[in-house]
């Protein structure tokens, strides 16, 4: 339908994808019509998972748009460059395509043609971008209705991702779009599609005869809701799959598949019991270095003055965690979910190693670091060698270098101490600051920190809000306020009502006190 240029937006100074109809189709009446109504099928839309479009130019031979340009790569690229995808970065695709179909259904619109390359993903952060509306249909779109855009009986999309349904040219809705995204999972979770075969022709037959191959033969090490979410976007039959794409993303969420979300403060937190360990080491290493070189004929309050200096450095840093911990438990947080909190940051951290471990491109840069590494070992032994050799006797029994000897000894130790960072400190590994973290803060004694931290906090929030950090899966009861209610407010002498659990209970909850209130 058209090809795509990096382009600069003068008046705004800013970067755009420039979609370009050739002029070969901007001739043809339909083919431009098409390109248009993707053009205000795609303007229409606001939603941060699908690219927008800004502007649009048409002239007699040429017609063209400008929309978001996306920093990143198209995830049939992604695959390629680096293979499939793990867990996480599966679970985010499925989440961000999910809700862009759901925005798009909600708006009458069907895609029909999801297929990786339509789907950008942004460097920076890993969002999925849904683009390309240019074959879009609305959900109850007549044939009479699309005559000239799609003929009564032309199957348009791309057969390797197409549902069984737009195969045989039939009536479709977003149903349809949930074939292709399960396609699509199955392509980015092996690296191949599903409905291979040598021409357009046999790959429809297999779409409308053949049941797509179980995931779980392909990866047996994604998690079983995982499978089963997309097993079931690729059932050939439309009313055995999710009834929506929100239902999709809802069956993710209950599942827990996605990776919790941690509030800025927790990571805040754990932030600073990071770094508390690092101090108290630094200052019990300087005191231990000043008692064990202190003069003997010095007096022992001279020696104590740094030590005291020192010891009220770590007692304040101490102080400092746990009003940062009494500030989490007033905001609202309980200690569990602190502590879990605390387990969730690092074990992302785990799976963000895990995901690198099956990257390529990150396995062939570690190999070119412990290469330099090697090297520039090699090169600093070589110049402390060089060093050593070029002392000469300074007649008092000792040894002196030249000023070319301690230039080479400054070289030597700072390439010995790089080579030795590089090849200990491994992206694929855990670092030695995280082992002490999990050692120490993730058991009892991080509990009893937090604890000592939190005991007189009270929680600042509502009556009958939810805590902060508490799972958004789970069900809020909201209770009303009881008789202990100070005078001056104005839901005095309102009787407790008891915990709603469902929202048809709040509701009558609610009614039953407005009627004892009349």
């Amino acid at each position: 339908m058209g090809t795509v240029y990096l382009a600069r937006d003068l008046r705004l100074d800013r970067a755009v994808a420039l979609k370009v109809l050739p002029p070969e189709f901007a001739s043809d009446a339909s083919l431009r019509e098409r390109f248009l109504r993707e053009t205000r099928t795609s303007a229409s839309f606001s939603h941060p998972n699908i690219v927008p479009v800004h502007a649009v130019e048409e002239s007699d031979d040429l017609v063209a748009f400008a929309m978001g340009y996306v920093e990143g790569e198209s995830l049939g690229q992604r695959v390629q460059r680096a293979g499939p995808l793990g867990v996480r970065e599966l679970v985010r695709l499925l989440q961000d395509v999910g809700y862009a179909l759901a925005y798009a259904h909600g708006r009458g619109v069907v895609h029909r043609d999801l297929k990786p390359e339509n789907i950008m993903i942004e460097r920076a952060t890993g969002r999925a971008l849904l683009m390309d509306f240019g074959i879009a249909r609305t959900i109850d779109a007549s044939p009479v209705a699309a005559a000239g855009l799609t003929r009564v009986g032309e199957v348009v999309g791309t057969p390797e991702f197409m549902s069984p349904e737009q195969a045989s040219a039939d009536v479709i809705d977003g149903r349809s779009d949930l074939y292709s995204l399960g396609l699509v999972a199955f392509f980015a979770a092996t690296g191949r599609s599903a409905m291979r075969d040598t021409t357009a022709q046999r790959i429809l037959v297999r779409q409308l005869t053949e049941a797509v191959p179980p995931l779980a033969g392909e990866r047996p090490d994604l998690p079983k809701a995982l499978i089963d979410a997309v097993d079931r976007c690729v059932r050939k039959d439309a009313a055995e799959r999710f009834a929506s794409a929100e239902a999709l993303v809802e069956a993710i969420d209950q599942a827990q598949l996605a990776p919790p979300e941690i509030p800025l403060q927790i990571r805040g937190f754990v932030q600073e019991m990071s770094t508390l360990p690092l101090v108290l080491l630094f200052i019990g290493v300087v005191v231990w270095f000043i008692f064990r070189n202190a003069p003997e004929d010095i007096q022992l309050l001279d020696t104590l003055i740094p030590v005291i200096f020192l010891l009220g450095v770590a007692l304040a840093r101490i102080l400092q965690v746990m009003s940062v911990a009494r500030q989490l438990a007033v905001t609202g947080f309980p200690r569990a979910d602190v502590m879990r909190g605390m387990r969730d940051v690092f074990d992302q951290q785990q799976g963000l190693r895990r995901d690198l471990q099956r990257d390529p491109e990150a396995q062939r840069r570690r190999r070119q670091s412990i290469r330099n590494a090697l090297v520039q070992l090699a090169c600093g032994i070589l110049c402390m060698s060089i060093a050593y050799q070029l002392r000469v006797p300074n007649g008092m029994g000792g040894m002196q270098s030249p000023t070319a000897g301690v230039v080479l000894v400054t070289m030597g130790l700072l390439l010995i101490g790089v080579s030795v960072v590089l090849l200990a400190r491994s992206p694929f590994r855990v670092p030695p600051g995280e082992r002490v973290f999990r050692l120490l803060w993730l058991g009892p004694v991080g509990g009893a920190f937090v604890w000592l931290g939190s005991r007189r906090a009270s929680p600042q929030r509502a009556p009958g809000s939810p805590a902060v950090g508490a799972n958004r899966s789970t069900p809020h009861a909201t209770v009303l306020p009881s008789q202990s209610t100070p005078p001056s407010s104005p839901a005095q002498n309102i009787p407790t009502v008891p915990t709603a659990t469902s929202l048809e209970s709040r509701v009558a909850a609610l009614e039953a006190w407005r009627r004892d209130r009349s």
